[in-house]
């Protein structure tokens, strides 16, 4: 923005130059000429005069009159006798005005010429005056090249002045900028305090405002959360105390330590629910290691049901920006889609790269029937008997982080689910990465990503 503010500035300036130096060329080189003209007048007058007063008596004063002029200015003077002083004009002879005192003008041989007839005893004198233009030439000359130095410095000064003030005003905006991305992965306590043009601090003051707005909305719904999780414990506690009470009966210690892993279970949630957002430390996991993990231990339902999993890492340390246990519930979900929505004996193939621009995408292709509605991503919406919440928690880890989920259909036929999951700040991938190969590429490469049109999954989520 700097180097805009600047090129702005200098165009400008360098434009203004133009538009008042042209004139002012022509204007110097008029005024030049114009003074000429004038000299022309008034010496030829005073030379009149001159003429007129010593011309019955001493002509030496016209001859020290002629001799005293600067070097552009040549005077002669023709006595009705034929004698002449002074230098020689140009364009002489030149007729006679029709009477004494009248006055003629005229440019000749690069020269401002001014004719003048005045009586003494005898007759007629001729005086003429020329003054030469050379002096506007040079004048001209000058005032080009003050303008060209001015061409030069004030676009120079003008470049000083105006990123002296665009940095407080990119100053101010890279604040800002910092702010947003800091509300972006989740730190809500982050306000703009900085100053600037009045139109950036209100800015900033409707940002802090929305964030603040932000967190009381979080905070009061995972208040509410844990609140209602809580409900739970007194249900809980009493199915805990009459299967406690059954003891004697088949199945009680069964029925007893199911209640006490959903007691658990319900303590995770609450203490999940009231942990603060931006808490520090556990914002981002390595997707190549989670995946690793998690489709081992899927792999040992698959081998039960005959299937064919394979699993490609294509690059290492893919950090992503979102929690571990997050993640980890993200890749349960899309792996226990396969199992639950396709024929025990569909193979199905996981793949793990980098994206360039930071972050990572995990593609799982099946070869099961695919998706017949693709709006089953869509929270609650579901093909079969299950809760409809699967693909939208995963579609919902991925938009938090930066990414998205896009469903589309595999190589086999089957369904294909890619999802990308953004990167932490100062993530991205030196040129190179991802590795040859990978299907993996910038951000914007998702758009192409093989999808049927809507409406159509046969798999629910």
């Amino acid at each position: 923005m700097r180097r805009k503010f600047a090129l702005v500035s200098a165009l400008s300036t360098l434009l203004a130059v133009i538009l008042l130096g042209i004139p002012l060329i022509f204007y110097a080189r008029y005024a030049h000429l114009a003074q000429a003209d004038h000299d022309a007048v008034m010496q030829a007058q005073t030379l009149a005069t001159l003429t007129r007063e010593s011309a019955g008596s001493d002509t030496g004063q016209i001859r020290s009159w002629i001799a005293d002029q600067r070097p552009n200015v040549r005077a002669t003077v023709v006595m009705p006798s034929g004698a002449r002083y002074g230098k020689a004009v140009p364009c002489l002879p030149q007729p006679d005005p029709d009477r004494p005192g009248d006055l003629e003008q005229w440019t000749c041989a690069e020269a401002r010429v001014a004719s003048l007839a005045v009586a003494v005893p005898g007759g007629q004198a001729q005086i003429d005056v020329a003054v030469d233009e050379a002096g506007a030439a040079a004048a001209t000359l000058r005032v080009v090249g003050a303008l060209g130095a001015a061409a030069l410095v004030l676009p120079a000064v003008s470049v000083l002045l105006s990123d002296r003030l665009a940095r407080s005003v990119v100053r101010s905006a890279g604040e800002l900028t910092d702010v947003a991305a800091s509300l972006r992965q989740g730190q809500l306590e982050a306000r703009y305090s900085g100053d600037g043009p009045p139109e950036l601090q209100q800015l900033g003051g409707t940002l802090n405002a929305l964030a603040a707005r932000i967190g009381a909305l979080v905070t009061n719904e995972r208040e509410s959360l844990a609140d209602l999780s809580h409900r739970l414990r007194t249900p809980i506690t009493s199915l805990m105390l009459q299967a406690e009470a059954l003891k004697d009966q088949p199945g009680a210690d069964r029925l007893l330590d199911s209640l006490q892993e959903l007691n658990g279970e319900v303590t995770r949630v609450i203490r999940h629910a009231r942990k603060p957002i931006a808490a520090k430390g556990g914002l981002t996991a390595c997707l190549d290691t989670v995946i690793s993990e998690r489709v081992a231990f899927w792999a040992v339902l698959a081998e039960e049901q005959g299937r064919v999993c394979e699993l490609t890492v294509r690059d290492t340390d893919c950090q992503v920006y979102v929690p571990q246990t997050e993640l980890e519930a993200a890749v349960d979900v899309l792996l226990e889609n396969v199992f639950a929505h396709t024929p025990e004996a569909a193979g199905m193939r996981i793949t793990v790269c980098a994206l360039p621009g930071g972050g990572a995408e995990l593609t799982i292709d099946d070869d099961g029937p695919g998706f017949s509605d693709h709006r089953v991503v869509e929270r609650g919406r579901s093909t079969g008997e299950s809760s409809g919440l699967g693909l939208d928690i995963a579609r919902r880890t991925a938009t938090i982080s930066g990414g998205r989920l896009v469903l589309g259909a595999s190589p086999s036929g089957g369904a294909r689910v890619t999802v990308s999951f953004g990167g932490p700040a100062g993530s991205r991938r030196p040129p190179g990465r991802p590795s040859a190969g990978s299907r993996c590429g910038p951000r914007g490469a998702l758009e192409a990503t093989p999808s049927l049109p809507p409406p159509d999954e046969t798999a629910s989520n």
